[in-house]
């Protein structure tokens, strides 16, 4: 198991060239937010935008766009009909087809049952689940257990599909231990085993978040984060992870490192809001207005 360093963060940021277009800097396709959880996408959308991402769409239900719209007033808002599964399909379809990556599930609440059947039956790039994009891959992979062990004939025993071609996944230890079936308690006690088990039964990149966050290939390559402190333990952190790993994997790094680096980047935010703050009192929007600085000084 090795720890990030600043050193190795530096050496994989994607360059900005200085004859780029927007479309260069990479175009993410955010699927975000529900009634009452606008909160969510406004946070990712964000802390995408200020992770360096080029172009920003955003997948967000018509009931939360005047919110969406006027937080994040850089992004392009794909904006779909919750009682028109045409208008959903068409616009998640179009909204993947332009992607470099997508990025889904902070504050979806109920409408995963609406987006995410349509999105894991798309291709892609690279694909980033956070939140209820997790609880729907946790709910289904267990409904294809269940199918597979009772030899139920009327279905397919297979778990969804998902043609993307790089799949990272960020849980808490809740949702952590409802993607292995296993209890908080449990994963807490193994997190090394938990992380490099997720990954290797999802044929993906996972990290698990918490103090001294891991991140894990399939193949069992293992990276610890050093960086954070207990005050990012708050709703909302998440959503700006979210934003930050969906933004550099756009941008054009790998799954793996977009985990590493923005597990790093959060979590230095985090440190700064810190001394700006105090533990008590940051708030997930402050990591955000920290970013600029991250960078500046990753970069300088």
């Amino acid at each position: 198991m090795r720890e990030i360093t600043s050193q190795m963060i530096r050496a994989a940021l994607p360059p900005i060239g200085a004859d780029f277009s927007k479309f260069d800097r990479g175009r993410l396709f955010l699927i975000a937010g529900s009634y009452g959880m606008a909160g969510a996408a406004v946070l990712s959308g964000r802390a995408a935008l200020r992770s360096g991402v080029g172009y920003l769409d955003m997948a967000v239900p018509e009931s939360i766009y005047p919110i969406v719209t006027a937080a994040v007033p850089e992004a392009v808002c794909s904006v779909y009909r919750e009682d028109d599964p045409e208008d959903l399909r068409t616009k998640i379809r179009e909204g993947v087809k332009k992607a470099d990556a997508v990025a889904a599930g902070p504050g979806l609440g109920k409408n995963r049952s609406l987006v995410m059947p349509v999105l894991f039956g798309l291709s892609g790039k690279k694909l980033l689940l956070d939140a209820d994009g997790l609880n729907y891959l946790a709910e289904a992979h267990a409904d294809a257990r269940s199918r597979a062990c009772t030899g139920d004939a009327e279905k397919e025993n297979t778990d969804p599909e998902i043609r993307f071609s790089e799949l990272a996944l960020t849980p808490h230890t809740g949702e952590m231990g409802r993607l292995l079936r296993m209890s908080r308690s449990e994963v807490e006690k193994g997190r090394f085993q938990a992380v490099t088990e997720c990954a290797r039964e999802f044929h993906a990149c996972a990290l698990l978040k918490g103090r001294n966050t891991l991140i894990s290939d399939s193949e069992g390559n293992v990276c610890m984060n050093p960086s954070g402190n207990a005050g990012l333990a708050r709703a909302g952190s998440g959503d700006t992870l979210t934003g930050i790993t969906g933004a550099l994997m756009a941008q054009g790094m790998s799954a793996f490192d977009a985990l590493c680096a923005g597990a790093f980047i959060h979590g230095t935010a985090g440190d700064l809001c810190l001394q700006a703050y105090g533990l008590r009192s940051f708030l997930p929007e402050d990591l955000i207005e920290m970013l600029p600085q991250v960078f500046l000084n990753l970069e300088s």
